[in-house]
Formats: structure tokens, sequence, C-alpha cells
């Protein structure tokens, strides 16, 4: 009875002091964040973050940015290491329990022992039926044992050394989370990015079919002029520059297109031979949504998975810390085993018996040449080097952010211009064919308001694809473009 009360003395105490807090660590990071932003009041639209692709109302874009966060490579290989690390998080968790095991044995026994009696013995011996099995020249031996143990050990986290390494393994476990969801975000505007270079390819040639087009009626018209001894060959053969310059110009736009389509196959895990980019209701750039509004600082703090990943990690640098001091502290170990065997010969009165021991250590370091100090300084410095990356790049997504605002915002104000601009162009051009027509313009004068009518409708589609690529910009410097599915 008194061993009994000591085994459960030792086991409560145990229990108890295990649930001691962690050793505390100061995590915090030294930046001021700013309540708002200096340029996002210009902003006046509450959309979507999760899936922002989906405010361009374009159900292509929908489609292939939907598709591709289900079959991208790179997200199942996120996806396959999320779960690698769920795994380790889970093995390190089984340190906190006690480990129990079982085993045993069977063995069987047969051989044959020659006789050390003399012969005269042995005539002696088989005269008696009760001795005369032992008068033969050899015997033999048959014999069977069994044994069978239990064992059971535990180590009670006393000091939170293990629960400290338990949560390092849960921190990084939620770093590949949030690695996992950063390249959603990445996958996601890499798509779009793609696709409006596509759809601004498909504008562009469609403008350089028609100023084409037009240089090619002036063309026409200015060599029938020539024949009829209207004009000289000069003319004829600027006009024919011009064409052939512009011709040149957009002859690889269709070689571009077809790049970004194929682009596109890879990021969405279609084999890019036989992709085809589906033809859309309007195209995406025409109608750009609004800047998201109401976005503050603390937000992309909480949303963005970059500054998520850097978190974890100094929640994990933080919890090795932790775990390297209690190495400084003892450690206790209760040990339990359980034993019992059979033993028989030759069919002879077996030998049974059971054994049982346990034990409560104790383990606590008294000199280690300074090994425990110096993995304590290591990871210290590891924490605070994880502190300051982290404080960079809050610093970085704060800046990033702002700019994309008020990128975005400059981009609108001068898409707006590059609007006129390209009307205007356009009317001048085609006033300048009539007037070269009735005599009131050179060919000169017609054949540049054409050309640059083209590059001003060039400076307008360039300027709709930079707004585009400024608002998917905007909307990553946000943290938008991923959701909790897995």
């Amino acid at each position: 009875m008194t061993n009994l009360k000591t085994l459960s003395g030792c086991i409560l105490l145990a229990l108890s002091l295990s649930a001691c807090q962690n050793t505390q660590i100061n995590t915090q990071s030294q930046i001021t964040v700013p309540s708002a932003f200096n340029h996002a009041q210009a902003a006046q639209s509450q959309n979507e973050l999760a899936s922002w692709w989906k405010n361009w109302h374009d159900p292509v874009l929908n489609q292939l940015i939907e598709q591709g966060l289900q079959n991208s490579p790179d997200v199942k290989i996120a996806l396959s290491r999320l779960n690698e690390a769920r795994a380790n998080a889970r093995l390190a968790q089984t340190d906190l329990g006690a480990q129990v095991g079982l085993n045993g044995t069977v063995s069987v026994t047969r051989g044959n022992v020659d006789n050390p009696l003399s012969g005269s013995t042995r005539s002696a011996l088989a005269t008696n039926p009760l001795t005369a099995p032992l008068s033969g020249s050899d015997h033999t031996i048959k014999g069977t044992s069994t044994y069978g143990g239990f064992a059971a050990s535990w180590e009670p986290d006393i000091f939170g050394g293990k629960r400290s390494d338990v949560d390092a393994a849960r921190a990084a476990t939620l770093g590949v989370q949030e690695q996992f969801y950063g390249a959603q975000v990445l996958l996601s505007s890499d798509i779009a990015e793609q696709y409006f270079q596509a759809r601004a390819l498909q504008l562009r040639e469609q403008a350089a079919e028609q100023s084409i087009a037009a240089l090619e009626r002036m063309a026409q018209y200015v060599q029938g002029r020539f024949r009829a001894g209207l004009t000289t060959a000069y003319e004829v053969d600027e006009v024919n520059s011009k064409l052939s310059a512009m011709r040149s110009k957009y002859a690889t736009l269709q070689t571009q297109f077809d790049q970004r389509v194929r682009n596109i196959a890879v990021l969405i895990g279609e084999t890019p031979q036989t992709f085809r980019l589906p033809e859309s209701t309007q195209n995406a750039l025409l109608t750009p949504p609004a800047a998201p509004y109401g976005e503050t600082p603390q937000d992309i703090i909480n949303r963005r998975p970059d500054l998520r990943v850097r978190a974890t990690q100094v929640q994990a640098y933080a919890a090795k810390l932790a775990s390297a001091k209690a190495d400084l502290l003892p450690r206790f170990t209760i040990n339990f085993l359980g034993q019992g065997g059979r033993f028989g010969i030759s069919g002879d009165e077996s030998v049974k018996g059971w054994a049982s021991l346990f034990s409560v250590g104790i383990q606590t370091p008294l000199f280690t040449n300074g090994r425990i100090h110096a993995n304590i300084d290591a990871a210290d410095a590891r924490l605070k080097t994880a502190l300051l990356e982290y404080d960079r790049a809050l610093l970085q997504a704060l800046a990033d952010t702002d700019s994309a605002y008020q990128f975005q915002a400059a981009l609108a104000q001068q898409n707006q211009l590059l609007q006129q601009a390209q009307q205007q162009s356009a009317k001048q051009a085609a006033d300048a064919q009539t007037l070269f027509r009735y005599g009131s313009k050179t060919l000169d004068y017609a054949l540049t308001s054409r050309v640059n009518a083209a590059q001003a409708q060039e400076n307008l589609v360039q300027g709709q694809l930079a707004q585009a690529q400024a608002l998917v910009g905007l909307y990553k410097s946000l943290g938008g473009g991923w959701a909790v599915s897995q």
C-alpha cells in the first residue's frame, strides 16, 4: 500500500508540474503601424478581395483563375508541402505522451545428448523399470519457453521544453500554410497578368489591322493618281514605305499572343500545345473596376500571406528559444516494466515467473562546457533576426501598398487623357486624309496624321494594360487572392 501511495504521488506531482507555463519570450514588433494609407482615399469601391478577379466581370478570366487554383502544379506542390508540415507537427505532438510497448518470444528446443554413464552402469539401470529410461546411449531433449513483456515510459514536460518544441512545429506548419495561401495569391495574379497581356495584344492587333487597312487604301489612291500622272513616284514610295513600316511593327503580335496563351496553359495545368484561349464577350481592359476602398495597414498585416509567414517564423524561433532555455532545467522520466514467462524441458514441470519494475528518474545538467548557453545565444540571435526581417517586410509592404494605390490612381487619370488624345488623333487622321483627297493637304501630312493616330491607339492600349496590371498589383499588395479552402 505504501508503494502504491508513493507511485500515485509521483504521478500526480509530475502531472501538476507538467501543467506549468512555457517560457515567455517577447516577440513584439518595433514598427509603429499607421492608421491609414496616404493615397487610399482616392479609391471608391468596396470590391471583393478574396476573389478580386471577379470584379472585372469577365467569365473567361474567372474560369481560368478558378481552374488554376484547382489544377496548377505550383498550388499542388504547396499543398503537398503543407500536408508534410502537418504530419511533422503531429509527430512532434507525440513526444508529449507516454510510450508503451509490448514484446514476446516463443521458442522450441529439440536435441540429443550422449549418455555419460558407463556401459555397466547403464546395464544395471536397465534392470529397473523406473531407471530404464536412463540406460540408453543418448537422451532426447524437448523444451519450450515463452516470454512476454510490457513496458511504458513517460517524460513529463515539467518546464515546457517539449511543449515549446511542439509550438515551434505548429508555427512552422502555419508558416507553410501561409506559403500555400501565398501560392494562391501569386498564381491568381500571374494568370491575370498573362490574360491581360493577351487581351492587350488582341486590341493592338485589331488597331493595327485598321491602321494598315487605312494606309492600304491611301496607297491605292496614290497609285491611281500616279497612273493618271497626277503625282510622282516619290509619293508612291513614301506611302508604301509607311505601310511596310507599320506592317513590320505589328508583325510579331500573333507570336506574342501565342506565347501568353501558352503561359496561361502552364499556370492552369493544361497542355500548351492543345490549349486555346476562349473568346470573351468583352475585353476586360476596357472596363477596369475601381480600386478597393476602406483598407487599412492593419488589414494587410492580418491578410498578407508573406507577412503572416514572417510572423509564424518569429513564433517558431521564439518557441525554439524557450526550448533551448528549458535545457537548463531538470528532466524527469517515469518508467514501468512488466514481464512474465514459462520454461519447460522434456515434460518436466514448467518454471513460471512474473516480475515488474517501476522507476522515476531525474536528469539535470551540471557541466556542459557552455553548450547549453551557446545554444541559447544562437536561438536568441535567430529570433532577433526573424523579428528584424518581419519589421523589414512590414515596412516594405506599407510602402508598396501606398505606392500601388497612388500608381493606380495616376494611371486611371492618365488613361482618361490618352482616351481623349486617341479620339483627337483619329479625327485628325480622318480629316487629313479627306483634305489630302481634295488637295488641301500634302500626302506627308496625311501619312503623319495616320501614323500618329496609330501610335495614339497603341499608347491607349498600353495605358489600359498598365492600369489593369497596377490594379492587380494593388490587390496583391492588399493580400487578396486566397481563401481558407484546405
